[in-house]
């Protein structure tokens, strides 16, 4: 990643969701920086993760979703989890995918 992560399109799109769905309601830095390191983990940034996931339909007019990116992302939190042990990073990552119209399931906690 070249930019701050508040720069990125999506991640605008995403304080702006969040700030609407939970009635101005601010993204917590914490969160902010969980996706920072999802991002390095996985070696991209916030933009093309959501563009590998929502590709526009061949008409142009709306975006569908890419099962087997989605699927991928879903793996990969899991392993960020992991590999951070927390999964309040994991939510705050899968917080980000949702918020840009990106469903997410997270494993079920037992």
């Amino acid at each position: 990643m070249t930019e701050q992560i508040s720069d990125y399109d999506s991640v605008q799109t995403w304080f702006n969701s969040h700030n609407e769905y939970w009635e101005g309601s601010e993204v917590e830095p914490e969160a902010v920086n969980a996706v920072r390191q999802f991002c390095e983990m996985v070696g991209s940034d916030p933009d093309s993760i959501i563009g590998e996931c929502l590709r526009p339909r061949p008409s142009g007019e709306e975006l569908m979703m890419r099962t087997r990116a989605r699927r991928k992302y879903i793996e990969s939190i899991l392993e960020f989890e992991a590999q951070e042990n927390s999964r309040a990073k994991a939510n705050a990552v899968r917080s980000f995918f949702i918020h840009n119209g990106v469903a997410m399931n997270p494993s079920i906690v037992k």
